[in-house]
């Protein structure tokens, strides 16, 4: 039985089924009661019937997506809001940001002050933390306030398990250093791990810590203004400002190109720093440094001292620098300039000679913009090779006391308060003594004094010194025999010499040092045409002959004081006709040279011209030497 209904049904489908495959198909079956409809319908309805109307199945499937993409969304935001909740709220999930760390302490601090930190740790994760473990790293020169000798570079405690909920804390204390105004941050380090994995999770946080005051300080005190090469003096003052002793306290210096240490009141080490020790609170060491600086005229130089702590009791480089101190220092040319000079000669490296009057002047000069008044001129004299009954002060006065010429208001009006720019000259004159002392010298104090006014910082008593030093040269005496019997040679040949015969006589040179050593003494002499060279010698030293040149030279060697040297060689004479009747010349005048190692200056002497004549020889017979 077939309902009509279901007739209806399989009709719909089937004419849908040809409309779809019907070539020219409407693009809609019409509702086969559309008509009766229509005419049912006011006639507004009419014309709205033309324009396309939309099937009612494809509005049902519009519905069906909107309503399913509305489901998804909804779903997906229920996801997420259950995901995050599970995620941070929920289950047991661990988070660093569940673990709060709160650190209390002071955020100013003196340098060498105990500074107590109270740090809290707190675990708001909802499972336990196992392996909680705490570090604080600390500056360089940290001590452990229970033993102040410890360095306490480190605090590092493992807490174990926090199970949740849990709060811990702990108490550090630590005896921290640093400079005045240095600010420092303390890193500080959480730890822990979870039940079930290997993983080890971290917090990291910092505490900022201001120093308000250095543990040591230093003061320095010296002039701004020094001569070049006049004593310079710093009084240094290192002082501790702790509330425990310091141990290890060290100066450092760093000075300037130039400057050279006299004295110190402590040593000074191979990296160039004073050891001052373990200080106590409260405690300070004074320092005195004394040295001479080296420069041109308006130059500036910068001295930086710095005090701190050493890296050990062997190890004097500083490991924590508190406080740097600079001074800064001006170099002045001499308030008072002086020039000395000797025989005319300013050089610093004038010669004497021994036996003869040295000619001394002094000449200064006010270099300064303002006046100096009471200005005094001392040249203090003093020296082994001195003949201090000679000297004789021409415009001052000699005080034979102290051996010091002094040239004052009392010799020069004019000292009385000497002018920017004025100068004036004093004079005076010795004698050395002969040669005869070993390094013998003469040394010149030069001491000028007076009063600056008008000036800060800088000494107001004006005392200004130079030394100069001049040496005397050593006296070599040479001396020359002819001999024909009496030396260590065999000689030949008639006495008296004969014309066209050959006779040998023996040439004896002598040299005595009687002062400084002489190095690389040498005497040579010239021989006439007539006279021959034989090669024979004797005595101390060598012999060169150069027969082209006809010199004969004696290498004699270093002469100490008081050494003699003798050396002896052969000629041969065969006097020609025109010299019957004389006594011809064996050699020309021999001559000494050498280099006094003292006195830094070349020696000379010369010698007599010797003869077939030989007056100076044991059984001289008078006659015997001249030409037949």
């Amino acid at each position: 039985m077939i309902l009509k209904g279901d007739e209806d049904d399989i009709g719909s489908l089937e004419r849908s089924r040809e409309a779809l495959y019907r070539p020219t198909a409407p693009a809609y079956a019409r509702d086969p009661f559309a008509m009766e409809r229509k005419r049912e319908l006011p006639h507004a309805w009419e014309e709205e019937k033309e324009a396309p109307s939309v099937p009612h199945n494809a509005e049902r499937h519009v519905r069906l997506a909107s309503i399913f993409f509305g489901m998804a969304t909804l779903f997906f935001f229920v996801a997420i809001s259950i995901a995050g909740y599970f995620l941070y709220y929920g289950g047991n999930s661990v988070s660093i940001d569940k673990v709060t760390l709160d650190i209390q302490g002071p955020t100013t601090i003196a340098g060498g002050d105990t500074v107590p930190l109270s740090i809290t740790v707190t675990n708001n994760n909802p499972t336990a933390l196992e392996n909680a473990t705490i570090e604080i790293d600390f500056p360089t020169g940290t001590r452990d306030a229970v033993d102040v000798l410890k360095a306490y570079p480190r605090y590092i405690e493992n807490l174990g398990t926090l199970a949740s909920g849990q709060t811990v804390t702990r108490s550090v204390r630590a005896i921290i250093f640093g400079g005045t105004s240095d600010a420092l941050a303390l890193p500080i380090l959480f730890s822990y791990s979870t039940s079930g994995s290997n993983a080890v999770f971290q917090k990291k946080i910092s505490y900022a810590v201001m120093i308000s005051s250095t543990p040591l300080s230093l003061s320095v005190e010296t002039l701004s203004e020094t001569v070049a090469g006049e004593p310079l003096t710093f009084l240094l003052t290192v002082r501790s400002n702790a509330a425990v002793p310091l141990s290890n306290v060290v100066l450092a210096m760093g000075s300037p190109f130039g400057f050279t240490i006299t004295s110190s009141s402590l040593p000074l080490d191979n990296n160039a720093s004073f050891r001052i020790g373990t200080l106590a609170p409260g405690a300070s060491v004074p320092l005195t440094l004394t040295g001479s600086l080296v420069g041109q005229n308006n130059e500036q130089r910068v001295f930086h001292f710095t005090v701190g702590t050493a890296k050990s009791s062997q190890d004097s480089t500083l490991a924590v620098s508190y406080m740097t101190q600079a001074a800064t220092v001006s170099i002045a040319a001499p308030f008072i300039t002086t020039r000395l000079a000797l025989n005319g000669d300013t050089s610093d490296t004038a010669v004497l000679n021994p036996g003869s009057t040295q000619d001394v002047s002094v000449s200064y000069t006010n270099t300064l913009s303002t006046p100096i008044t009471n200005a005094t001129v001392a040249i203090t004299i003093n020296g082994s090779a001195i003949d201090y009954g000679s000297i004789k002060a021409m415009s001052g006065f000699y005080n034979s006391a102290t051996h010091t010429i002094i040239f004052d208001q009392s010799t020069d009006s004019a000292l009385a308060s000497l002018a920017p720019g004025s100068s004036g000259v004093g004079s005076f004159n010795f004698s050395t003594i002969p040669a005869g002392s070993n390094s013998p010298a003469v040394s010149f104090i030069v001491a000028v004094s007076g009063t600056r006014v008008g000036q800060a910082n800088v000494p107001e008593q004006v005392t200004v010194s130079t030394t100069k030093t001049a040496k005397v040269v050593t006296t070599v005496l040479l001396s020359a025999i002819s001999a024909h019997t009496g030396t260590p040679l065999a000689a030949s040949g008639p006495i008296p010499p004969r014309a066209d015969q050959a006779t040998t006589y023996s040439i004896v040179w002598n040299v005595e040092d009687k002062g400084s050593t002489v190095a690389g003494g040498t005497v040579t002499a010239s021989l006439p045409t007539y006279v021959s060279y034989t090669g024979q010698t004797a005595g101390t030293g060598t012999f060169v002959y150069d027969p082209a040149a006809r010199v004969v030279k004696w290498n004699v060697g270093d002469l100490s004081q008081g050494a003699t040297a003798q050396g002896i060689f052969q000629v041969s004479i065969t006097p020609s006709t025109s010299q019957r009747g004389s006594a011809p010349d064996l050699t020309t005048s021999p001559s000494f040279s050498g280099y006094d190692r003292f006195a830094g200056a070349n020696v000379s002497a010369s010698g007599r011209v010797v003869t077939t004549d030989t007056p100076y020889v044991p059984g001289y017979v008078a006659g015997n030497g001249i030409v037949q």
